[in-house]
């Protein structure tokens, strides 16, 4: 099965069962509509387990094949050997040569080794800390701490594609040396039944997980290898929901296994970091000093941004109690998992921004790593307050010469066509007018032109349709920024060099600082070839700028690809800088608008293909991650 065809099947695959038009699906995998619809008749043509049918408002996956296996077979090959190398590893506490693992696993050294190399950059990339050591004539051992072999082996297993039908003989074949059948068996069938007790509603993926976790703890625990969990004074984990589920999974397995209060308490950190669906998730007795510390975190990120997030005694309370319950799991190096990152940190890239600063305070008030995938969740709250609060209506001055009667009419008419305009005042125009820097000035049959450098919308004989489309179009100017931004083409290898480049070619060296720090943080690359650096906003004045960048090859950034580059030095007004994030999304969005875009050979050309992009809006990014979000408030 080719890659194209995967990815077609694993995009329908999360569409819960709704028809998904040729278009969309086309946007989605980057290729044309007509090749989506060549790619489903090969699929249905030639793989008798998979079909996908169609009707009037597209296409679907039929319900029993979404848990397919569609990885291809070399995938699977390689994906399948890191694993067992691993698990190999772990069961061996002196030096291996590469001929052994070659002569177990029937590969060649060569092969081994290249395997083994490959890992260590895979296990630097997830942030696990576990290293394969290698010494001369003695061969490799792998070391670390037991948490994190097992998260480690865990990873590596269930980022492995089964469909359920076949998950327990899968996990049989790959764990007999570890566990005997029927102790697999007995662990599905315990997971099975605390799902239904606690009504976890557990998907497949976090069914794996679990179950795989415990049938390492049961053969480790057997082997005498123990998870050394340092307990916290300040935590009482024993008022934590999550205690209560791990307590009833390690009563399940009592006859198997015996686990000490560290394996419970393990096991409650790892499940805190799967974000489980339980009703009562909050804690009332809270260490205060640690409370403290994420109070002074919030309050900061509010004094920066003007979000909510300290002085709403509601979102303050959801965001502190997520990241309280966060701060433990992540102290030991614990994967949270969230399968929408990629999705969150595109859709809600403001909020994304500014919970990977959220994230950065954390890091430095805890002495922690929090991954993307944390982020994405604390971008989930600071959307929520986005979305729970009115948009501000630009405050805006009437001027008039005379008639005041006539030009109150004419406001309030001015006032029911743009509902963004708020109608601050209706003011008397003189030669010496104080204009105010923050207001949007409307001039309704001034005598004269008002001599100040603020631009003044002049509307004359009454408001007729040319008068409403000069303010309409006014209002679309002031929003747009691209014709104001410097283009650059460029041939740049690393995104180092591309930032370099671009803010010195702009004389904007001083911000290099900043924007290095950010993506340090977390890489800015959305995905479609587009990334956008910007800096952590400060507490100091700030005046908007766009700086685009159009490299010569797509080079890489992070886990994506990237070749339009552009660089947001944000304003001082907040709501503005969404609205720019928004914009950039929006026009995006699809893959083959950008190919477009890095095709354009000038300013000009640039400027006119992003105002021809349409900007489509749709309700899924709050559809599709609905339950994720839910959890995390």
């Amino acid at each position: 099965m080719s890659k194209k065809h995967n990815q077609l099947i694993n995009f329908l695959s999360t569409q819960e069962q709704e028809y998904i038009p040729a278009v969309k699906i086309a946007e989605a995998i980057g290729v044309t509509d007509r090749t989506i619809r060549n790619y489903i008749k090969e699929i249905n043509e030639k793989f008798n387990q998979i079909s996908i049918v169609s009707s009037p408002e597209g296409y679907k996956l039929q319900t029993d094949d979404i848990n397919m296996l569609t990885v291809n077979e070399t995938d699977l090959e390689e994906t399948l050997l890191d694993f067992e190398i691993i698990q190999f590893l772990m069961n061996r506490d002196d030096y291996t040569t590469y001929d052994e693992i070659a002569d177990k696993f029937f590969y060649s050294p060569q092969t081994i080794r290249s395997r083994i190399q490959k890992l260590t950059i895979d296990m630097d990339k997830l942030g696990i800390d576990v290293a394969i050591d290698t010494k001369v004539f003695k061969g490799i051992v792998l070391v670390g701490t037991e948490i994190q072999k097992r998260v480690l082996l865990e990873k590596l297993f269930t980022s492995i594609s089964v469909k359920k039908e076949v998950y327990k003989d899968f996990l049989t074949q790959n764990f007999c040396d570890w566990i005997h059948e029927d102790v697999i068996e007995r662990v599905l069938n315990l997971v099975e039944e605390i799902n239904i007790k606690f009504d976890l509603n557990l998907e497949f993926l976090m069914y794996k997980k679990i179950s795989v976790q415990l049938i390492i703890m049961i053969s480790r625990i057997e082997r005498g290898n123990h998870a050394a969990i340092e307990l916290s004074e300040e935590t009482e984990f024993k008022e934590f929901k999550e205690f209560e589920v791990a307590r009833a999974f390690c009563n399940g397995i009592l006859k198997y296994a015996i686990a000490s209060e560290n394996e419970c308490i393990y096991l409650t950190n790892y499940l805190m970091s799967l974000h489980l669906d339980l009703e009562e998730p909050r804690i009332e007795n809270k260490d205060l000093h640690t409370v403290k510390k994420i109070e002074k975190i919030l309050f900061n990120i509010e004094q920066v941004y003007q979000v909510p997030t300290y002085s709403q005694k509601k979102f303050k309370t959801n965001i502190l109690n997520h990241i309280y319950r966060i701060i433990y799991p992540v102290s030991h190096n614990l994967l949270i998992y969230n399968p929408f990152v990629k999705e969150t940190k595109s859709e809600y890239f403001f909020s994304f921004s500014i919970a990977s600063n959220i994230a950065l305070e954390i890091e430095k008030e805890f002495n922690v790593e929090i991954h993307d995938s944390e982020i994405a969740y604390l971008a989930y709250h600071i959307q929520n307050i986005f979305e729970s609060q009115d948009k501000k209506r630009i405050k805006t001055i009437i001027l008039y010469n005379r008639n005041y009667e006539r030009t109150k009419l004419l406001s309030s008419k001015i006032a029911t066509y743009f509902n963004e305009l708020e109608i601050y005042k209706i003011e008397k125009c003189t030669q010496d007018y104080a204009f105010n820097e923050n207001c949007l000035y409307i001039g309704i049959d001034l005598a004269f032109t008002p001599k100040t450098e603020k631009e003044v919308i002049m509307v004359q004989n009454g408001l007729q349709n040319g008068e409403i489309k000069k303010i309409r179009f006014f209002l679309e100017s002031q929003n747009s920024i691209i014709e104001r931004a410097n283009i650059y083409w460029i041939d740049e290898n690393n995104l180092d060099q591309v930032i370099q480049k671009l803010l010195k070619s702009n004389q904007r060296e001083d911000f290099i600082e900043a924007v290095m720090k950010r993506e340090k943080m977390s890489y800015t690359s959305m995905g479609n070839l587009v990334a956008i650096p910007h800096p952590y906003f400060e507490i100091q004045e700030y005046k908007e700028e766009v700086i685009i960048g159009i490299n010569q090859k797509a080079i890489e950034w992070g886990s994506e690809f990237v070749q339009l580059i552009i660089i947001y030095l944000p304003s001082n007004d907040v709501e503005r800088n969404e609205y720019i994030f928004t914009e950039f999304f929006q026009k995006t969005k699809n893959i083959t608008d950008v190919k477009k875009l890095v095709q354009m050979k000038t300013k000009e050309e640039f400027v006119n293909c992003w105002n021809q992009i349409k900007k489509t809006w749709s309700d899924e990014n709050v559809i599709k991650y609905e339950k994720f979000i839910k959890n995390s408030l």
